[in-house]
């Protein structure tokens, strides 16, 4: 089955409602009943919280979910974890299991270092820690943000698209099957056919700019040191020494590791749900 087959039956069943907070619009999908053990996932590079819908589809019978995109109206990563924050206590959220894939496991150990109390686990997916040495290292990697925010900005964005396409599925997803590859490029010709440049360039400029925040260290998670699942492609887009400094960071996590690449949190989805229930 194509991407397109499965993303729009879910879209019918679970429509996105907008609420605005702060003065930004947050587009989202809460999906189970009110009760049941709530899990909210924080959405990777492309800010497309549909990446998470095999999650939702899944585990809405036994717990409550939470999808949402990144307000485009916030520039900045720990402005965006304040507005959530508020977003969440509108929603009447007080507690919940997060999981983050990519920038999202960024976004969630910048939003529990924050909000500590309103933590119960961490599910950390194909990132890295933002402690020091990872912050050095992304500093390098985003030495010409300007210049590539530039370049977005002036651009012939539509042509643009199909080469962003294919450098994903060449960098990221290297070892996966052929009919994987056909999937993932289903997937992100889907997402890119009505994503906007200025959804592009935001969310480019607040992955950019995370190298500008305070390092994290292991003290800032003594809460749920227990409650934590980290999982690792065997080849992804972190480094070895990335995956090793979210180890320092969650010392006592559950460590699991997939054959698929960058994208296994998309395409072995199973595997993920199962080792969060085990953990929740």
């Amino acid at each position: 089955m194509s991407y397109r087959d499965e993303i729009e039956p879910f879209l019918e069943k679970y429509p996105y409602q907008v609420m605005k907070v702060c003065g930004a619009n947050i587009r989202y999908v809460l999906a189970g009943e009110v009760g049941k053990p709530l899990i909210i996932f924080f959405n990777g590079g492309m800010n497309c919280s549909e990446m998470w819908f095999e999650y939702v589809e899944k585990m809405s019978d036994e717990y409550r979910t939470l999808i949402f995109d990144y307000p485009i109206e916030i520039k900045s990563a720990d402005e965006t974890a304040e507005v959530i924050h508020e977003f969440f206590i509108k929603l009447g959220i007080s507690k919940a299991f997060f999981a983050g894939a990519s920038f999202g496991g960024m976004m969630a150990q910048i939003f529990t270092r924050k909000y500590p109390e309103m933590v119960d686990g961490l599910g950390l997916f194909s990132t890295a820690g933002l402690d020091e040495n990872t912050l050095r290292t992304e500093k390098k990697k985003y030495r010409f943000l300007p210049l590539m925010l530039w370049y977005m900005k002036h651009s012939n964005y539509e042509k643009l698209k199909p080469k962003v396409i294919q450098s994903c599925i060449k960098n990221y997803a290297k070892n996966e099957t052929p009919e994987d590859k056909t999937y993932l490029q289903e997937m992100l010709e889907y997402m890119f056919k009505d994503y906007p440049r200025e959804k592009d360039i935001h969310i480019t400029g607040m992955v950019g700019k995370v190298v500008d925040l305070k390092p994290c260290v292991k003290s800032d998670f003594d809460r749920i040191q227990d409650k934590v699942l980290l999982i690792f492609p065997e080849k992804d887009f972190f480094s070895i020494e990335e995956q090793q400094s979210l180890k320092g960071l969650f010392p006592k996590a559950r460590v699991e590791y997939i054959k698929n690449g960058h994208y296994g949190t998309v395409l072995e989805y199973d595997k993920y749900i199962g080792w969060m229930k085990e953990l929740i």
